[in-house]
């Protein structure tokens, strides 16, 4: 067959992941001469050789691709044969060698390639950090082409270490000769570096109080310091990829509870750190889908059931040895809830710690509650100087700020509850090519922001709750970053309809300046031309383009379209959208609606009968409020007070008439329809929650109950009282009046006090129960009506895992599916990708 030679070019995550590399020694293998290199776009190949080796070549490209890259598209052309590109090789003898080479990246292009997110360390860098004899021996920035940062050490695209805040470090001879060696697995994987030429870390004891610290440990001593620290009860604040986490003993109550009381933080769940899967199995359950969620090289935090105990715990791999009981998990690391959030180490840092600690460490982010993750120590010192004892630092800038992902199973199926390292950015392949860019501002809570241009679309890492200041300037330099990366000025942006998020006033000012600021260029250019100095030099029109158009997309339609995108699709779908708050078209705050939607238009079919939330916002910290607006939709006053339920006795009587004529009069209480405040309401009926300390806590709470009673043989399970759906809405008096009925009648009943705590128990343990049985079997029937459509569940309420494996389990049996989110958030971490599917199409 005869010389071929192949123009191709790929798209997708194929820098900083060992591609060019790849391709060499795939080109080699099949004696092909050419060259590859980086560019804005991709990875560039022109290859040479025969034409069934050329085609093999080309083949094996998806087939082989290293682990961590995703290849988007790949297209090859046909162009002319070069016949020059052979030599005569020194080494053997003089006889034609093909020559492929890697070359300088190019620069020149804008920038389309994906920014790869950081990876947890490959089991190869493991082995090196643990052998003596290896330069990388208890090093803690080892890495190589198939792990370690990325996204957040990135300045600019292409991805190269002299656009990285690895530039400061000037590579050694070994480093150097590794980063030049296309058969290394080092080559020019951009962080690469050793203790000869690299970052290193350093310990601060803060005990002293100083005004400036100073470091009393350098290397591996500032490790064993750490170590030390951690082992004798203290709380440590540790640097990390994305930046800093609070540390110390998971076990150790005294440590745990001193860290909530310095963070002012009481009963939010902490992550927790384990030292190996081994150590992981005596703490917690789960399925070989979530252990294998754990272990991936993501490295996400990944929510697991916890166990009754810990005994049989034995360190590394041999199980035979005698086991040692181990401490259990402190209660206060995730009270009153049956799940822990566990995640294993996934950086060098971490190993090196853990071969000093025994115990399972808190590994939580350190920042101030309404703040950004904090990513340098000067901000450690000022903002949290008063909680931590220590700091162990490193000297390697954190260009990029990213939180550790959260992740669950629910449903049989993956739920990523918080996008961020490992998962984030995350790109994907638009359907078709878009002109201009368009831009995702996200919500208002667990913010992310989508990018859309050219081919691909980007998810941010999440970003953050955006009420203060603070985070408002996190978000902004994240945006700038993005930008700055990918070279590209939005064009359209896409933006909730709730005038106050800060997001929606965000995207209003940024148009509202693009329209100025077109209206300036173009008065400009019109003096101009109209001047009797002005020359013309050319013909072509040097105004303003188009200024940047708004667009606005409903908070649960971006729900239902989030889920869609994520599916690719484009048709209409049922779409039931639960969660806490969002703006409606009617201006009430929606969140408990049943839509018929598609990636542009949506109908509200059905909606939860509204109640009002008395003192507004101040009722989603107290739900005893939101359990007396439910209530006073069915019952008068009086006889809300007679029922003497538990969410009303320790409440003042002035105060409970107060918030009656709040009611009365309106103010401050607007109606809603949302599913998630229903939540909150039956976990105050049941006396669960009395003060919100976090978001999501009343779920949680009532989930803990329901599994609870799945447990628990002694309870028997009550007739389950259905939602009333007529017309267009959805009533939970039937449901609501028969857990007051059984309350009220366990409360009456005279017997022992140890029989009435079992009764009571056993009351509230059916009253959860019915709940999520109910709401089930609500959004089955209501399915059941539109058999014609696909049915899309999304919204925050839809992360509970007894209501998604009840509903997996009620569909299935039905022999019908539903769709939801398992890589895009089903929370408002989502909003921003049903807003970038909905403006890609305008």
């Amino acid at each position: 067959m005869g010389q071929i030679r192949q123009l191709i070019h790929i798209t997708g995550i194929v820098q900083g992941v060992g591609f060019r590399p790849f391709i060499y020694k795939l080109a080699k293998q099949y004696q092909l001469s050419g060259y590859v290199l980086n560019n804005g776009d991709g990875v560039s190949i022109e290859v040479e050789g025969e034409e069934r080796q050329v085609t093999a070549f080309y083949n094996d490209i998806t087939l082989q691709a290293p682990p961590l890259s995703r290849i988007d598209s790949i297209t090859a052309q046909a162009i002319a044969v070069v016949d020059a590109l052979t030599f005569i090789s020194d080494n053997v003898s003089p006889e034609h060698t093909p020559k492929f080479i890697i070359t300088e990246s190019d620069s020149s292009q804008s920038a389309t390639v994906c920014v790869s997110p950081d990876q947890g360390i490959c089991p190869a860098c493991l082995d090196d950090i643990n052998d003596p004899t290896n330069r990388h021996y208890r090093y803690p920035f080892t890495n190589c082409t198939h792990c370690g940062p990325r996204y957040t050490l990135i300045k600019q695209l292409p991805y190269d270490r002299k656009q990285t805040s690895m530039a400061a470090f000037a590579m050694c001879p070994d480093c150097e000769a590794a980063y030049t060696n296309p058969e290394d697995r080092r080559y020019h994987a951009q962080p690469v570096s050793c203790p000869k030429c690299g970052p290193w870390v350093s310990f601060y004891d803060l005990a002293c109080k100083a005004e400036q610290p100073e470091p009393i440990a350098d290397h591996y001593a500032a490790i064993e310091a750490t170590a030390a620290a951690l082992n004798a009860g203290k709380i440590i604040a540790v640097k990390g990829l994305g930046g800093f986490h609070l540390m110390c003993d998971a076990t150790n109550q005294q440590a745990v509870a001193q860290l909530r009381l310095r963070k002012q933080r009481q009963r939010k769940p902490l992550a927790v750190m384990m030292k190996d899967t081994h150590q992981a199995q005596c703490y917690i359950e789960g399925s070989q889908q979530e252990w294998a969620l754990l272990g991936s090289q993501q490295r996400p935090i990944t929510l697991f059931r916890k166990k009754a105990s810990c005994s049989g715990y034995v360190s590394g791999e041999d199980l035979t040895i005698t086991a040692r009981t181990r401490a259990d998990i402190a209660d206060n690391v995730a009270p009153n809830i049956p799940y822990l959030g566990v995640m294993l180490p996934y950086t060098p840092l971490h190993y090196l710690l853990f071969d000093l600690v025994d115990v399972p460490l808190v590994a939580t982010s350190a920042n101030i509650s309404g703040f950004p993750i904090i990513a340098n120590s000067d901000d450690i010192f000022r903002q949290l100087g008063h909680v931590v004892d220590g700091v162990l630092d490193h000297n390697r800038e954190i260009v990029h700020c990213c939180d550790d992902s959260l992740v669950q199973v629910a449903g049989g199926r993956r739920q990523t509850l918080r996008l961020a390292r490992g998962y984030a950015p995350y790109t994907f392949s638009l359907p078709h090519k878009l002109t201009h860019p368009v831009l995702a501002v996200g919500g208002q809570q667990k913010v992310t922001f989508g990018l859309g241009f050219a081919g691909q679309g980007i998810i941010s890492p999440h970003v953050g709750d955006m009420f203060g200041l603070d985070m408002q300037q996190h978000y902004q330099q994240m945006l700038n970053g993005f930008t700055h990366i990918y070279h590209v000025k939005p064009q359209t942006i896409v933006c909730d309809k709730h005038p106050n998020y800060m997001t929606t006033e965000w995207a209003q000012d940024y148009v509202e300046g693009s329209v100025q600021g077109c209206v300036q260029k173009n008065g400009q250019e019109a003096a101009q031309e109209n001047s009797p100095d002005s020359i013309r030099t050319n013909n072509h029109d040097t105004r303003c383009e188009k200024p940047a158009q708004l667009l606005q997309l409903q908070h649960h339609h971006a729900h239902i379209v989030a889920v869609m995108a994520e599916h690719q699709m484009r048709e209409t779908v049922l779409g039931f959208a639960f969660d806490g708050t969002g703006l409606g078209d009617d201006h009430q705050i929606w969140g408990g609606e049943v839509l018929l939607a598609d990636h542009q238009t949506a109908k509200r079919l059905y909606h939860l009968k509204p109640f009002r939330l008395i003192g507004g916002e101040r009722a989603i910290k107290e739900p005893a409020r939101i359990l007396l607006g439910l209530l006073l939709e069915y019952y008068s006053f009086e006889q809300i007070k007679a029922l003497q339920l538990d969410a009303f006795t320790c409440m003042p009587n002035s105060k409970l008439d107060n918030l009656y004529r709040l009611w009365l009069t309106e103010q401050s209480s607007p109606y809603t329809t949302s599913m998630g405040r229903l939540v909150d309401a039956f976990a105050s009926l049941l006396g669960l929650v009395e003060r919100v300390d976090y978001e999501g806590e009343c779920g949680m709470r009532l989930e803990a109950l329901a599994i609870q009673a799945e447990a628990n043989e002694a309870v028997e399970p009550l007739p389950i009282p259905m939602f009333f759906v007529e017309n267009d809405v959805i009533d939970p008096q039937p449901l609501l009046a028969s857990v007051i009925d059984n309350l009220i009648t366990s409360a009456t009943q005279s017997d022992s006090s140890n029989f009435m705590a079992q009764r009571d128990l056993a009351v509230k343990l059916n009253a959860a129960n019915q709940f999520f049985t109910a709401l089930v079997e609500m959004i089955y029937t209501i399915s059941a009506k539109h058999p014609e459509y696909p049915v899309v569940v999304s919204g925050g309420v839809f992360q509970n895992r007894v209501l998604m494996d009840r509903l997996d389990a009620r569909f299935t049996s039905e022999d019908r599916s539903f769709l939801t989110s398992e890589i895009i958030p089903l929370n408002d971490g989502g909003i921003a990708m049903g807003q970038l599917w909905h403006g890609l199409w305008q």
